[in-house]
């Protein structure tokens, strides 16, 4: 590690943090002044100070990391004071109490990565800063079982892509009442792009600093994390769950690969990579570090797992810091931008089954596979950005669609579709280890989907290794919203449903026309995974249902559908 530049860019940087009511001398202030840290004006307003409200993230049994941003009155290097209690009211001894240092390098985030033994597995605490006598907003959160706990029960939501400027987060405000442990984010927190009519429709506008359409600069980046945090909805969920974050490509660029923006012109763009790289690092409530004197493969390492209790472990990996590019187009020796149109519904080719093509990249890959089959947890659950199941459009259908000799089709390689040999190794990995109870969530897609996994999806008779449950988006739009590509035929969405079904037996159930969450529910005899939807997003409101509910029992590789009704 770059002592120096970690020193100079880690939000950790300045934390004192202590238990009890004697303050250590380290700190360096007198008792008085430490006083006045702690002093609180019960008149003066969080909402001022604290624009972007508290958030909490990566829950451990005897840790989490804390976050915040001020919007102090001057530009200079400020103290914050901090507490986490039992109390909700602050009104007991605090079980720690802490300050941190922050300024204008760090666009005035604080972020506290706890690792005590004050904190105690299975419990739940609260916390807030303060700053100038204004307390923050109150935040909770609930650490995890002890690692060798037996655990009866653990329930967890997971969302993704919530694009700001499509719609309002109607599902968070039923997400914040709902009696769960923590919360998953699969990606796509922010789109870096404001205006591109083919998938946002404008509801909620946003002008960027730059001024461009698609974030260009530092100011852009956490102008879009401060704009997305504002929303009052997303600060309730983050103020009451700790979050356990991945990113997907629009953190950065869409279709991202490495260093690299298909849609732009250069595509190459490593210094915005590790711009937006930092900015999610500032805004993003991790313990993950970011070191910014290394390159931006180097510079950060997201991918990590949870374990809780022996119930459940879950993977989280990175699907877009080490993956090839996109395998059926060639512009990029030419230096010019990837073609879309070489992404989605488009046939096979010869790229997509290089067996040396990845996603994960061989470290990841190995680390992956390690945490998989080694893990003594009963249920095995792998955190995943982009959809592994095969989705295509068999030829007989995309014939009678388009109206002409049509090959089988993909519907897009952005997907695990266009790393079909990573896939199968990884599968026939954990087939030929006897895993048992692997389930995989997925984003990306803006579809509910419940699914079979298969080492060769052309073979529908082959037995499955694990199951899959796509979450639909919190906002961005579907395939029933989104504008058909250029000379593709406008498809209905219960035709195309249809086609999917019928063209990927594997598939259980499929519907890309609503939005929501899920719900999982683990226990050691099974898992449930509930798909909650809202009845609309273009206006504040709506109205919450269940659109199906499944459940695998353990050690069998099986779908029920258990819905009611």
């Amino acid at each position: 590690m770059d002592r120096r530049s970690f020193l100079k860019y880690s939000l950790a940087t300045g934390v004192v943090v202590w238990a009890g009511s004697e303050i250590p001398a380290l700190l360096g202030l007198k008792p008085s002044e430490v006083g006045n840290l702690f002093a609180v004006d019960p008149a003066s307003a969080a909402t001022n100070l604290f624009p972007q409200s508290v958030a909490s993230g990566d829950p451990r049994s005897r840790g989490v990391t804390l976050w915040t941003r001020l919007a102090p009155q001057e530009s200079r290097q400020v103290r914050v004071a901090f507490e986490v209690s039992e109390d909700a009211g602050f009104g007991a001894i605090a079980t720690l109490r802490g300050v941190a240092k922050t300024n204008k390098a760090k666009d005035y985030t604080v972020k506290l990565s706890l690792d005590r033994n004050e904190l105690k597995p299975s419990t739940t605490y609260y916390y807030r800063f303060l700053y100038d006598g204004t307390a923050s907003q109150t935040g909770r959160f609930k650490t995890l079982p002890a690692p060798n706990a037996n655990v009866d029960k653990v329930r967890f939501a997971y969302i993704n892509c919530q694009d700001y400027t499509n719609g309002y987060y109607n599902a968070y405000r039923f997400l914040a009442a709902e009696d769960i442990d923590f919360i998953v984010f699969l990606g796509d927190y922010i789109y870096e792009t404001v205006g591109d009519t083919s998938f946002q429709r404008g509801v909620r506008p946003i002008e960027l600093p730059s001024g461009q359409p698609s974030a260009s600069t530092l100011a852009d980046y956490r102008f879009l994390y401060q704009t997305y945090n504002s929303d009052p909805d997303l600060q309730s969920i983050r103020e009451k769950f700790a979050f356990i974050t991945i990113w997907d490509d629009h953190e950065f660029a869409n279709d991202c690969f490495q260093v690299n923006a298909p849609d732009q012109v250069p595509f190459r763009k490593p210094a915005l990579r590790q711009t937006a790289t930092r900015a999610w690092a500032e805004y993003t409530a991790t313990s993950v570090p970011f070191e910014a004197g290394e390159s931006p493969l180097e510079s950060i390492q997201i991918y990590r797992s949870f374990k809780v209790g022996k119930l459940l472990e879950l993977v989280m990996t990175d699907e877009r810091l080490y993956r090839d590019g996109p395998p059926c187009d060639d512009l990029a020796a030419q230096n010019q931008t990837y073609l879309s149109s070489r992404r989605t519904i488009v046939p096979d080719c010869p790229g997509r089954n290089a067996p040396d093509r990845t996603m994960l990249g061989l470290k990841q890959r190995q680390w992956f596979l390690k945490q998989i089959t080694k893990s003594s947890r009963t249920w095995k659950i792998w955190g995943n950005e982009v959809t592994t199941m095969q989705l295509k459009v068999l030829s007989a259908f995309a014939t009678q669609l388009l109206g002409s000799p049509t090959p089988d089709l993909f519907i897009t390689l952005d997907q695990w579709d266009g790393y079909p040999a990573e896939r199968s190794l990884l599968f026939k990995t954990l087939s030929e280890a006897g895993v048992k109870n692997f389930v995989t969530i997925t984003g990306d897609l803006h579809t509910f989907i419940a699914g079979y996994q298969r080492v060769n999806f052309d073979s529908p008779t082959e037995p499955p290794i694990g199951v899959e449950f796509v979450v639909g988006s919190t906002t961005s739009s579907n395939f029933a919203e989104q504008n058909t590509p250029s000379g593709t035929p406008s498809v209905p969405i219960d035709v195309l449903t249809q086609v999917l079904r019928g063209s990927n037996p594997h598939i259980q159930y499929f519907n890309s026309a609503t939005h929501g969450y899920n719900l999982v529910e683990a226990t050691p005899e099974a898992l449930t995974c509930t798909f909650k939807v809202v009845s609309d997003i273009l206006k504040p409101g709506g109205t919450l249902s269940t659109l199906k509910a499944f459940r695998v029992p353990r050690d069998q590789v099986v779908i029920q559908d258990m819905t009611a009704g």
